[in-house]
């Protein structure tokens, strides 16, 4: 994290006469000695909030502040979702009736600490978004004890531009019939909500922020992505964790065509359709990760219960079928088949691979409960195709549509939707002139046992930005870490899931240092046999190999090749 005692902090202003007629943004100045310096004399709670209330009201964009409170520090032991004193905004922008009728706005909470550090975070979303997120400025990755707002940054989060529904079928879904929420959510919101914060951050401090920070996971991470290829002036730094990059196909892939083949071996469940949650019951799940274990484990060079060298696991599933009369350690015919075909991925009738493949990885045995189903469904129906198809009915849409058809809807438009899912969505892109000649850097990492989106995919994304750059131009500016166990965002009960990701960029960004390894640590409480181990995380195409000697708990007894 930055050493804010190397950085000065800027502070509000203390003149309550001043606030009635020239505002928050000349009090800070004066507070400053007028030069937006710093004032070694911290405000008082009731100055600041003084200070903060003044933003209310103001302008920002196509829209409002339309509240400023100040907003006392949480008391007790600090956790992640401690706060310090700071003042609260939150404010819309594009209030509207949409043509669906119902009312949208792009809402944004922007959290100024009375102690700012001169930087702006931005915390992106998850899901598909549809709540104002609390900025605290969540860091990425697993165990994290305190956040960006603690820690001296202005932070801010967005709704996306719609709120989901609540008491009806699929309510999360449902903006999806409205052609401008669907551009919010997918990529126009950015530029407006980052216009929106440095606005009321230039207004309150009298400074525009020093530097810039996207930071998301998941559809955050999306949304990371999208802001290196298509903003590049927003920021100077972006962390995207596990992200959806492509998740429109990804959303075809995780709904239809894993329903229809786990339907094909899944007993019946409610309404006597397939219960999907049961491609496999427990102990084939059991059988799965052990058999990836014993293929793939020792591959490092130390038997360890984690499978390290994710580019050298490469079994073949229809190998676990069982002989004639053995059941121990093998799957049914047909269950091993299923397998398979989850881990190959889905393909179009003419062959055309339409998402990734999975990571042999035996965190991946849960993808056979289709952790992912709904989410994906709903996005795939609703959202991402062309037209929409509105359904209370989201298995029935999986286990009927036609996967062809729907995965062909991802790339047309149709009045009123002038642009695909695809094009207000994914960011695949592997073009990130702007942002690398501005000097962005821009880190990504996923985990091989994320039941969302596939290492595989990320890692193909890479090659085509070192084929576009050369790999090392490609290093200089984007750097991949593919997290051996780790879950979605979070999580996995066998690897290390707890690493500085965003430090390594404030590192990177600030003091040139480039990231070629980061320390990750296991957490009891992702379910891991070995809380405190360490493991070297390694720039990809890198991976940990173990030196052959020292403790197999220790990160300094494993190498990146």
């Amino acid at each position: 994290m930055i050493d804010r005692s190397k950085h000065n902090a800027r502070r509000p202003a203390t003149s309550l006469a001043a606030t009635a007629t020239v505002g928050a943004s000349a009090l800070l100045v004066a507070a400053c000695g007028g030069d937006g310096g710093s004032n070694d004399e911290a405000p008082t709670a009731a100055t600041f909030a003084e200070a903060c209330a003044a933003l209310a009201g103001g302008s920002v964009g196509s829209g409002a502040v339309e509240s400023a409170v100040f907003t006392p520090a949480s008391t007790g032991a600090i956790t992640a979702a401690s706060v310090p004193d700071h003042c609260l905004v939150r404010g819309a922008m594009n209030r509207r009736t949409g043509i669906d009728g119902k009312p949208y706005a792009l809402q944004f909470e922007v959290r100024l600490p009375m102690l700012w550090n001169s930087r702006l975070y931005y915390q992106g979303g998850s899901g598909v978004d549809g709540t104002l997120f609390t900025a605290t400025g969540s860091y990425p990755a697993g165990g994290n004890t305190r956040n960006a707002l603690l820690d001296g940054y202005a932070v801010v989060t967005t709704d996306s531009g719609h709120i989901a529904e609540t008491g009806v079928a699929n309510g999360a879904f449902l903006f999806g019939a409205d052609p401008q929420a669907r551009d919010e959510y997918g990529d126009a919101q950015l530029p407006l909500v980052t216009a929106a914060a440095k606005t009321v951050i230039q207004r309150f401090y009298g400074a525009a922020p020093a530097r810039s920070y996207f930071v998301g996971c998941s559809n955050g991470g999306r949304q990371a992505m999208v802001a290196a290829q298509r903003h590049s002036d927003l920021f100077d730094g972006i962390v995207a964790a596990s992200p959806g990059f492509r998740l429109t196909q990804a959303s075809i892939q995780g709904s239809i065509y894993q329903a229809q083949i786990t339907a094909a071996v899944a007993p019946l469940g409610a309404h006597g359709r397939p219960d999907i949650t049961q491609g496999l019951s427990n102990d084939e799940k059991a059988t799965v990760r052990q058999r990836i274990l014993d293929a793939c484990d020792a591959q490092d060079g130390v038997v360890d219960g984690m499978v390290s060298r994710l580019s050298a696991c490469r079994p073949d599933p229809a190998t676990w079928a069982c002989a004639a009369g053995e059941t121990a350690n093998c799957l049914p015919a047909a269950k091993a088949a299923y397998v398979a075909k989850m881990f190959a991925g889905a393909y179009t009738r003419s062959g055309e691979q339409i998402y990734a493949p999975w990571p042999f990885e035996p965190g991946m045995a849960a993808q056979f409960g289709n952790p992912f189903y709904t989410i994906f469904a709903g996005e795939a129906s609703h959202i991402y195709t062309t037209p929409p198809t509105l359904t209370a009915d989201l298995l029935g849409y999986g286990l009927q549509a036609d996967m062809d058809a729907e995965y062909a809807k991802l790339s047309t438009v149709a009045a009123p939707f002038t642009r695909s899912g695809n094009a207000f969505t994914n960011a695949e892109s592997p073009d990130m002139d702007r942002f690398k000649a501005r000097g962005g850097k821009i880190l990504m990492f996923n985990g091989s046992a994320d039941l969302a989106f596939s290492n595989h995919d990320l890692a193909r994304y890479y090659t085509q930005v070192q084929a576009r750059y050369g790999e090392a131009d490609a290093a200089g500016f984007a750097r991949v870490f593919l997290v051996p166990g780790m879950g979605h965002c979070s999580g996995g009960a066998y690897g290390t899931d707890q690493f500085d990701a965003f430090g390594a960029m404030v590192r990177w960004v600030e003091n040139g240092s480039a990231p070629d390894v980061m320390v990750s640590t296991a957490r009891a409480a992702a379910g891991v046999a070995w809380p405190g181990r360490t493991r070297p995380l390694c720039a990809y195409p890198k991976e940990a190999v173990y030196n052959g000697s020292g403790s197999i708990e220790d990160a300094a007894n494993f190498s990146c090749r």
